[in-house]
């Protein structure tokens, strides 16, 4: 099921990547119906990986107890940059790809603290997915293809969900996960 789930995810999650496939199927599809069945597969996808994702205590290395410490502060990061790549913010507009960057270092501070196989499996799929869709992007140069006129209150509210984010992150990831942070 774990296995499944990664597949579906990650593989739909390449099809924007293949702008042939991708305008073929929005074209028989529609924009709508293209939209409802990528997120409704991308659902299934995130449902199989959380209900056949069992951490068990075959290590492949030792956590990392500094990032515990610092963990908070690196999540939120995470989530500022993952938020403001859908708003019209200057974070946007200063930094190249955030949804990748927030990804990849959501991923990054996750592998640190979860060395199980399951774990090094999930967060590791999602590190090089992000590097792989920065690569594509760069390559295909197509990084901005429109215009970003930012406003700062949508930086501020970046800031403000990230904190709000973080703290729901810590205090429910037992709810969500199966895994306390406490």
């Amino acid at each position: 099921m774990f296995e499944a789930g990664i597949s579906i995810f990650f593989g739909v999650h390449l099809i924007p990547f293949i702008k042939k496939l991708k305008f073929l199927l929005q074209k028989k599809l529609g924009e709508n119906a293209y939209k409802g069945l990528f997120s409704l597969i991308s659902l299934t996808g995130l449902f199989l990986i959380i209900f056949g994702y069992e951490s068990n205590s075959n290590f492949l290395y030792s956590v990392n107890e500094k990032a515990y410490l610092y963990s908070k502060y690196i999540m939120f990061i995470s989530f500022t940059l993952l938020i403001a790549a859908n708003m019209p913010t200057y974070i946007k507009k200063v930094i190249k790809h955030p949804m990748s960057l927030g990804i990849a270092i959501w991923a990054v501070i996750h592998l640190m603290v979860n060395p199980d196989i399951y774990s090094v499996v999930l967060f590791g799929s999602f590190l090089i997915y992000s590097v792989i869709s920065v690569l594509i992007l760069e390559l295909n140069n197509n990084s901005r293809s429109e215009e970003i006129n930012p406003k700062i209150y949508f930086d501020i509210l970046s800031v403000v969900l990230s904190i709000l984010f973080t703290l729901l992150a810590f205090n429910f990831h037992e709810y969500v996960s199966g895994i306390n942070l406490g």
